[in-house]
C-alpha cells in the first residue's frame, strides 16, 4: 500500500505559516507518506522550499497551476499522485504523530472502506451557536434544519472498536485512488467561491457503492476561522455569497437522491443565515446574493440532474 498525502492550498503568504506547521506534522509522523504533493495557485518556489526543509528531496513535490478553483486543483494533483492511498487535506490543519498510521490501520482491517474519514477538531469556535443568551439558543435551533444536524447525524453507524461508518467528509481524509476516479472526482462545473465540494465528492462515493469509515483515534487540528474570514469578505464583497450558496444548494440538489426533503428545511436555514449575515456586515446586498445564490443552485443542480452533466460509474 502506497501513501500520497495531498495539501490544496492558494499559496498566498497568509498561507505559509500553516503550511510550515502541517509539514512540520507530516515529518513527525509514525508511518510515513511515500510522496507529499502540495498543490497550489501561487508561490510553488516557497512551497517548494518549505518541503525540502521538513521532507528532503525524493518524489515530494509542489504542482503549482496558477490558478484557484478547489475542485480542479485536486483533480490535477489526484491524477498526478503515486499512491493507492490518497490523502486530502487542508493547509491548515496540524496532525497528531499517529495519524496516518490509524488511516493505514483502519484500510487493512476493513477492506470495504472506500475512505476513512479522520477527527478533525476545529481549535477556533466561531460562530452564533457557540455564544450564550438568546442569540445562541436560537441559533442552535435553526441549526436543527441543515443537512448537517438533521439528515448526516442519523446515517452514523458503529462498527465497533471506536470506528464508524459516516456519510459524508471534509478535507481531512483518505480515499483509496480508485474510488476517488470511479467516483468521477471533485465537480468542476462551478466557478470558485465554492463551497461543499467535500460533501459532494463523499456522497458520490457512496452512491458508488463504497463505505466511509471514521476513524476518531486519527486526529488533525483545523485551525481556520471560518466565521470571520467570511465576515471580511463579505464586508468587502456582498457577491461572495451567491457563489458560496449557488455551489452548496447545487451540490446537494444533484445528490437530492441522498439526501431527499431535507433539502427543504437546509435552504431555509440558509435563507436565514443571509439575513443575519447581511445584519452582521451592514450590507443589505448580502441577503439578495444570497437568495440569488439559493435559487441558481436549485436550478443548476437540477439541470445537472436532468441532463445528466455530472455522472458516475457503480462499483459492479
Amino acid at each position: 500500500m502506497t501513501i500520497s498525502v495531498i495539501i490544496l492550498t492558494a499559496g498566498t503568504s497568509d498561507r505559509l505559516t500553516y503550511i510550515d506547521a502541517l509539514l512540520k506534522s507530516i515529518a513527525k509522523q509514525t508511518v510515513k507518506p511515500d510522496e507529499v504533493i502540495i498543490a497550489t495557485e501561487t508561490s510553488g518556489a516557497k512551497l517548494r522550499q518549505l518541503l525540502s526543509e521538513h521532507l528532503g528531496g525524493g518524489p515530494h513535490r509542489v504542482i503549482e497551476t496558477g490558478y484557484w478553483h478547489k475542485g480542479k486543483t485536486a483533480n490535477k494533483a489526484i491524477a498526478e499522485a503515486k499512491g493507492d492511498i490518497i490523502f486530502l487535506l487542508e493547509d491548515d490543519l496540524v496532525l497528531r504523530r499517529n495519524f496516518v498510521e490509524e488511516v493505514v490501520k483502519t484500510f487493512d482491517e476493513h477492506k470495504d472502506a472506500g475512505c476513512v474519514y479522520t477527527n478533525c477538531i476545529w481549535v477556533h469556535q466561531e460562530g452564533l451557536k457557540k455564544r450564550g443568551g438568546l442569540a445562541g439558543l436560537a441559533a442552535r435551533l435553526l441549526s436543527k434544519l441543515t443537512v448537517h444536524e438533521a439528515l448526516f447525524p442519523r446515517q452514523v453507524k458503529y462498527l465497533g472498536d471506536g470506528l464508524y461508518e459516516v456519510p459524508v467528509f471534509t478535507m481531512s481524509v483518505a480515499c483509496k485512488k480508485e474510488v476517488l476516479v470511479r467516483a468521477g472526482l471533485y465537480d468542476e462545473a462551478l466557478e470558485e467561491p465554492i463551497q461543499g465540494e467535500d460533501f459532494d465528492l463523499a456522497l458520490r462515493i457512496r452512491a458508488s457503492g463504497f463505505k466511509i469509515i471514521m476513524n476518531p483515534r486519527a486526529v488533525s487540528y483545523h485551525f481556520t476561522r471560518q466565521a470571520t474570514k467570511r465576515a471580511i469578505k463579505l464586508a468587502r464583497d456582498p457577491s461572495h455569497l451567491e457563489g458560496i450558496y449557488r455551489s452548496e444548494i447545487y451540490y446537494l440538489t444533484k445528490n437530492i437522491n441522498m439526501v431527499g426533503p431535507y433539502l427543504i428545511p437546509h435552504i431555509i436555514y440558509r435563507t436565514i443565515e443571509a439575513t443575519t449575515w447581511a445584519l452582521r456586515t451592514r450590507k443589505p446586498k448580502v441577503l439578495i446574493y444570497g437568495v440569488k445564490g439559493v435559487i441558481e443552485g436549485v436550478m443548476y443542480g437540477t439541470e445537472a440532474r436532468r441532463t445528466n452533466i455530472w455522472h458516475w460509474r457503480k462499483s459492479h
